[in-house]
């Protein structure tokens, strides 16, 4: 089986754009992690498109390298890749509706897509319709609005629509006067709610699902906006089965929501509540193996065989991932 996986930020997605080192290193992360879990299994290939600014991925039995030298030529390796391979894994934020027209593509050239489809791509990069979506279906949900609101609760946190993770978060309280932005992106408002910045990783498969691990996010505040510095894989247990309940009940009400995906969330002095759903890879993928002790490729691709999704997963250590920040050059 031929898979390919394109990561945006190592793939020539910003091509002719300087490479910010934190997205390069997430980005290189997961792809090292998944393709690395991919051709651990008997009879997988990987192609991987790779900008070619950055050095060659290590040669490995079974691996093939697409350099991608320009923006203009990006498209039409892309398209080429996905006819000739089995099966597409793209891993691309949501924002600016990237990941959506990727999995649009491989859903139009009739290829299997190993990810959430472009519907429910479409619905999670928007924080508003997912907080919707979850609230109509009695899902703990951080309460989410159009900015500007009538009515906001301070303080409170401005973030763009579609924004991946902290990506362009603003902390305002009520004496800060009226934020300037951009009047071009839809914007959201939060409250700033106290508590444990926490993420689930779970497997999603027709209204269900299946917990993988509980995550704690490293977040620090820095002025007005907040930064993440990486997580803890596999931080809290789920002796009491609680996170799993809420993973199910988001799987219930989103059950576009197919593969791999990240829910980010914030525990505070009421329980739970939802920050909004990552319906791809996220970084944390990279500290599965280890955390779990098993190969989530091969969970992956058995649920894409057999449409059943695993038995529970039992945790066995945590993992750190951390990243910088500065730019590369």
């Amino acid at each position: 089986m031929k898979v390919l996986v394109y990561e945006y930020i190592t793939g020539g997605g910003l091509r002719g754009e300087r490479l910010p080192a934190s997205l390069l290193r997430e980005g290189g992360l997961m792809l090292e992690s998944v393709v690395g879990d991919l051709l651990d299994l008997d009879g997988i290939s990987v192609t991987v498109l790779r900008d070619d600014r950055l050095a060659p991925m290590p040669e490995r039995a079974g691996l093939t390298l697409r350099g991608v030298a320009s923006a203009t030529e990006l498209p039409l390796i892309w398209r080429a890749e996905v006819a000739a391979t089995d099966a597409t894994l793209p891993i691309a934020p949501e924002s600016g509706g990237i990941l959506e027209a990727l999995c649009t593509d491989v859903e139009r050239a009739g290829k299997p897509l190993l990810t959430t489809p472009a519907d429910g791509v479409r619905l999670a990069a928007s924080k508003l319709q997912t907080a919707r979506r979850l609230s109509h279906h009695g899902a703990p949900v951080v309460p989410t609005e159009r900015w500007p609101s009538a009515s906001p609760t301070w303080p409170c946190v401005i973030k763009p629509d579609d924004g991946v993770g902290c990506e362009g978060t603003r902390i305002f309280d009520q004496g800060d006067g009226a934020p300037a932005l951009n009047e071009e992106t839809a914007w959201v408002v939060q409250p700033l709610v106290p508590g444990e910045a926490l993420s689930l990783s779970g497997l999603f498969c027709n209204g269900a699902a299946r917990l993988l691990s509980c995550n704690r996010q490293m977040i620090e505040r820095a002025g007005n906006a907040f930064v993440l510095r990486g997580c803890l894989v596999n931080a809290r247990s789920d002796t009491d089965g609680s996170w799993q309940a809420l993973l199910d009940d988001i799987a219930q009400a989103v059950p576009e929501l197919w593969g791999y995906a990240g829910v980010d969330l914030v525990l505070g002095a009421d329980g739970p509540q939802v920050l909004e759903i990552n319906p791809r890879l996220t970084t944390s993928y990279a500290g599965l193996r280890d955390a779990l002790g098993l190969n989530p490729a091969r969970l992956l691709l058995d649920l894409k065989t057999t449409g059943v999704l695993p038995g529970p997963v039992r945790g066995r250590e945590t993992i750190e991932i951390a990243w910088r920040t500065e730019f590369a050059e």
